[in-house]
């Protein structure tokens, strides 16, 4: 947690900002990026002489000097962002993109790109995964001049969320991270030039089938949820990976569009797993759309699928509310135990067979023909076997001393009443009444 003091010079921050008019909090972080950048960048925001020489004081009192804390305090910023609701693309969260980048690994030689980058958390948390699994590559000049000028991408339509993105990755030690203002889906750059793909694009849209002419070789579309995913698969290298979350109604819509491309996926790629997440663990990518169901897919391109790994994730750590309170409840590092699994089992080293799970297990494999068969449906329940509820049924002997037993109640009982009537005094019956 932020020291009381940190957080009232941030908080403070803000503060002036709104007193200023600037309302919106994406324009607010935008305007203290560049000022952390450089104290004598001067933008739009700061025709107020007076609030820039406030903002800028505020900063320069704040115990922020080492990079440690810098980091921090924009990630309690970020933090403000993403419940604010102002973003134009909801950040995915922490946990999510924690588990993504754990199931694909990066590696000190990976070049890795986000399509729809925000405020670039998938490619902060794989530069920290770096640093944390792969200590000694630094010593190597080239991979290190790699990491820092080479290794980044992420690409956005918006020049705030831009700005954003790159002063996240300078403050996790991304020296010159290639940050681009751009549309993702409306350029033809890139193709097979990334190993490693992360992707939580905005879902709901539609699109010119001129602007997206490129991707129309792979999927004949106008909807973003396929067309992103379309673009993702283009990026790749060969041998390279991706872990993309999508709206469950790509795995299961019925549309020639979505058919071909899940065929895209499972045919002409190694789709190594669909990872189903509970209702609620990622907000809608703007505050306008309709909460949905998503999943996360793993896909590998330069190889064919033979089986594709299922999972559901019934809890992953916070409760399902807006709020998302932390829960005891979790299955993220029972996703990560099997996923290792399968990769154990590919070395000749299982500690569980997956292949062996049953369909009515929270994980199980499905070949690429039961897919095919299903129209190449990829959505778990598809597949997943309900256990009959067993039901437990008495011997014929039980049932007949049962009924004996109510019999030889009924005759104690009739023969109770009978002495009961045959005791009550007889009436005579009196002149004028019915006899």
């Amino acid at each position: 947690m932020f020291a009381a003091e940190l957080t009232a010079h941030v908080d403070g921050v803000l503060h002036a900002f709104e007193q200023a008019g600037a309302v919106d909090p994406l324009e607010a972080i935008e305007q203290i990026t560049s000022l952390l950048d450089d104290r004598a960048s001067v933008t739009s925001a700061f025709r107020n002489a007076e609030l820039r020489s406030e903002v800028v004081g505020l900063l320069d009192s704040a115990p922020m000097r080492d990079r440690a804390t810098q980091e921090r305090v924009y990630e309690y910023l970020l933090g403000k962002l993403g419940t604010s609701g102002a973003s134009p693309t909801a950040p995915t969260p922490r946990h999510i993109v924690s588990l993504m980048v754990e199931m694909t690994a990066p590696t000190p030689t990976d070049t890795v790109i986000d399509p729809a980058v925000g405020t670039a958390g998938f490619l902060v948390a794989a530069a920290d995964y770096l640093r944390d699994h792969h200590p000694t590559a630094w010593l190597d000049s080239d991979l290190r001049d790699h990491f820092n000028n080479a290794a980044f991408t992420g690409v956005d339509s918006d020049a705030a969320l831009c700005s954003i993105a790159r002063m996240n990755l300078r403050l996790h030690g991304v020296q010159n991270p290639e940050i681009l203002h751009r549309d993702s889906l409306a350029e033809e750059g890139g193709a097979g030039r990334y190993s490693l793909v992360f992707a939580n694009p905005p879902t709901g849209g539609t699109r010119d089938l001129v602007a997206a002419k490129q991707l129309l070789s792979v999927v004949k579309t106008r909807k973003t949820d396929l067309l992103f995913v379309a673009h993702s698969l283009r990026l790749l290298s060969d041998g390279g990976r991706a872990a993309i979350i999508v709206p469950d109604a790509v795995l299961f819509g019925t549309t020639k569009a979505h058919r071909d491309l899940r065929r895209t996926l499972v045919d002409e790629h190694l789709l190594e797993a669909v990872v189903r997440l509970p209702a609620g663990a990622v907000r809608p990518s703007s505050p306008s759309a309709a909460s949905q169901s998503v999943s996360i897919l793993l896909v590998r391109r330069g190889s064919v699928t033979t089986n594709v790994w299922f999972y559901d994730v019934r809890a992953d750590g916070f409760t399902p509310d807006e709020n998302g309170q932390p829960s005891e409840s979790n299955d993220l590092p029972d996703v990560l135990s099997r996923w290792r699994a399968l990769s154990s089992e590919a070395q000749g080293s299982p500690e569980v067979s997956e292949d062996e799970r049953p369909r009515t297990a929270q994980s199980f494999l499905v070949p690429r023909e039961e897919i095919a068969e299903h129209d190449y449906d990829l959505t778990f329940n598809r597949y997943r076997v309900v256990p009959a509820e067993r039901v437990v049924h008495r011997s014929p002997n039980d049932i007949l001393i049962d009924i004996a037993r109510l019999e030889l109640q009924i005759q104690q009982a009739a023969a109770a009443l009978a002495r009961s009537l045959s005791e009550l005094p007889t009436v005579a019956p009196q002149p004028g009444t019915w006899q």
